[in-house]
């Protein structure tokens, strides 16, 4: 009896033009003769276990040069220091001149210029159109002022974080939940399969946000929020104040390390170069000293960008350094959108935990970029 092995090659041509790029990738570990048959179909991308995470830097989309109504991502792999590009069933007039807002597990958000919020997957050509942000049944607060027609616009959408619902009560982990920054102020969610917002809070300007140990933290100015998710509600959980004053003239990011939540304060001065970071753990059971500082993260590297900023282990990371920091450029108000600038004037780079030290990495993109992830840790 013939084998998988011993699949004929058009029955195989013919299936694998039915994949995505992550189905092929997988496809191709089966044996020798499938990996032959499939690699001339794979774009060129940087080697890599498609069962291990990888940080890729996403710096661009435009229309394919093989069909105008799909797209091409460009990706840059640290690693090699080359740029790379990913053919897309992603319609590109749907995204084209979109504002990127961030990226997590597979997907990147945006808004485009018909205010519409989508969430699309490169590599599998899933592409999600997001219910309409809009306001609360009569409304009349400060944020109404900013915004026409009752729904957010272009300009008013400060970042977009993308995470897993960690509602275990819906027996799966594999949910979505959204959670959106808006400017000057505001933080939204939307669930899965729901088919609007939530406001958590319309009268706060909050830096960041995460999901970790089954609850949403967001850090603002001076304090950190918390809110319990149960199914479609979400209960306000716990506040605490920030009293370090060195923590507040900062860009902040949260991130999960160990089922612990960590924040990262990266200074940011006029000159958009970021000369000093610091990361402190949330200390759950301390009033007095909320945060504590971190010094080392061993044998891990730390992701900051826009949407979802995380940790993770060096050892799935070829060349990674460990005990750093890598950031990049991340910020609207602070770049020319219409320039493209060459990257000595990003700031963007790794800094050593350890050594006190910060070290560009060349790439030239017209910032704000984003980590991509082409899969969940």
């Amino acid at each position: 009896m013939a084998g998988w092995a011993d699949l004929p090659l058009d029955l195989l041509n013919s299936i694998s033009n039915r994949l995505d790029v992550v189905s092929l990738l997988h496809l191709s570990t089966v044996c020798t003769s499938w990996a032959s048959a499939i690699g001339c179909r794979l774009p060129a991308l940087p080697s890599f276990d498609p069962d291990q995470p990888i940080p890729w830097l996403f710096l661009q989309v435009e229309p394919s040069t093989s069909n105008p109504n799909h797209s091409d991502f460009t990706f840059y792999d640290l690693n090699s220091g080359s740029s790379y590009c990913v053919p897309s069933p992603i319609p590109y007039p749907s995204i084209c001149g979109a504002r990127w807002l961030g990226s997590n597990n597979g997907w990147l958000a945006l808004i485009n210029w018909q205010h519409q919020f989508h969430l699309i997957s490169p590599l599998t050509g899933a592409h999600l159109l997001l219910p309409s942000v809009k306001f609360p049944d009569n409304y009349q607060g400060i944020l109404a002022r900013y915004w026409s027609n009752n729904r957010a616009e272009w300009h008013y959408c400060a970042k977009v974080i993308p995470c897993q619902d960690p509602d275990r009560r819906s027996g799966s982990h594999s949910g979505l939940l959204v959670l959106a920054l808006f400017w000057p102020h505001g933080l939204a969610v939307w669930k899965d399969r729901g088919n609007k917002w939530t406001w958590l809070d319309l009268e706060t300007r909050y830096k960041d946000a995460i999901v970790c140990g089954g609850k949403i933290y967001a850090v603002a100015h001076d304090f950190l929020h918390c809110w319990e998710v149960t199914g479609s509600s979400f209960k306000e959980w716990d506040i605490r104040t920030i009293t370090n004053r060195m923590l507040k003239p900062h860009a902040n990011y949260l991130v999960e390390f160990g089922g612990k939540l960590l924040m990262v304060c990266r200074n940011k001065e006029w000159s958009r170069l970021s000369h000093r970071m610091s990361v402190y753990e949330l200390d759950l059971y301390q009033r007095d000293v909320l945060w504590k500082p971190v010094e080392n993260i061993m044998d891990h590297a730390l992701f900051l960008g826009m949407g979802y900023s995380r940790v993770a282990s060096t050892f799935a990371l070829d060349g990674a350094q460990e005990n750093c920091i890598y950031y990049v450029d991340d910020d609207y108000f602070f770049c020319d959108l219409s320039i493209k600038q060459p990257f000595p004037d990003h700031d963007s780079g790794v800094h050593n935990l350890e050594k006190k030290t910060y070290e560009r990495f060349p790439v030239d993109y017209s910032p704000p970029a984003a980590w991509f992830w082409p899969r969940e840790l």
